[in-house]
């Protein structure tokens, strides 16, 4: 049976951000430490100018903030590693990782040279979805969900092929299909059987979702600065809150640049 261990050189943790989510950086790790504290694979945490600290992830510094694919390339041109598992850093993991049932998907990724592998279930299943076992199956060239960024081994090549400077993670998943047609991709048909839980997503519409918020109280995290206001239903209360969260995070962050963020730090 393959191990995780097994494809430590080839697979690197990439963890999408931006320091406007800087936040969302220490409740990430958190949860990532407590339900895969042995992750055997390098994690790298994209930043622009703020100056991290920790023993647990690596920081790769892309500058001033451009735009989501720009920062994207800078960071694959310095990971080394063939392959990367993507993250984004408001996915918060909430219970165990299946590490011998990962293994075995990416024994299988491997082995059929996929371009890549999503490992969240799809919210409906396209009429020419061609399922491989009771787990996941063929995305057809067809569907316009090619590209997902939840979480989702890719090969870096691919991935990287597949940007376009001046696009967001949200014009990635709506346009880019097109560009890997030719390519095998692989998806989770469900959601209660993925081998990587996690809460996705712990911020929508730039603020906290009551998912996360509860999430982080029931493990006693902190989440500091609390900048960020609770995300709403109403549309002009979601908009009123953004507002505030903005004027907050410019203050955040001035207060940020002058010191180094801990993301080991316990927060109990």
């Amino acid at each position: 049976m393959p191990e995780l261990k097994d494809f430590a050189g080839s697979v690197a943790v990439v963890v999408s951000s931006c320091d406007a989510f800087f936040d969302a950086w220490r409740p990430f790790v958190f949860f990532f430490r407590k339900h895969w504290g042995d992750c055997p694979f390098p994690i790298f945490l994209i930043v622009n100018r703020l100056r991290v600290r920790s023993n647990f992830v690596k920081a790769i510094t892309v500058g001033p903030d451009r735009d989501w694919a720009c920062n994207m390339q800078v960071a694959l041109d310095r990971i080394t590693q063939p392959y990367v598992l993507y993250f984004q850093e408001d996915y918060f993991l909430n219970a165990p990782v299946d590490r011998q049932q990962l293994a075995a998907d990416f024994a299988y990724a491997f082995e059929r040279d996929a371009a890549s592998f999503c490992f969240y279930g799809r919210s409906q299943l396209e009429a020419d979805f061609v399922p491989l076992n009771d787990r996941f199956g063929v995305v057809p060239a067809s569907s316009d969900g090619r590209t997902r960024l939840q979480v989702t081994l890719w090969k870096k090549k691919v991935l990287a092929s597949a940007l376009r400077p001046g696009e967001s993670a949200w014009n990635m998943e709506a346009r880019a299909s097109e560009r890997t047609r030719d390519l095998l991709a692989l998806s989770y048909g469900r959601r209660d059987n993925v081998p990587i839980p996690y809460l996705m997503s712990a911020i929508s519409r730039g603020l906290w979702t009551q998912e996360a918020l509860l999430l982080c109280r029931e493990n006693h995290v902190r989440i500091r600065p609390h900048f960020r206001l609770e995300h709403s239903d109403v549309p002009w209360r979601r908009r009123l809150r953004r507002g505030i969260g903005r004027v907050r995070l410019a203050f955040a962050l001035a207060r940020e640049r002058r010191q180094v963020i801990d993301l080991d730090d316990p927060m109990e």
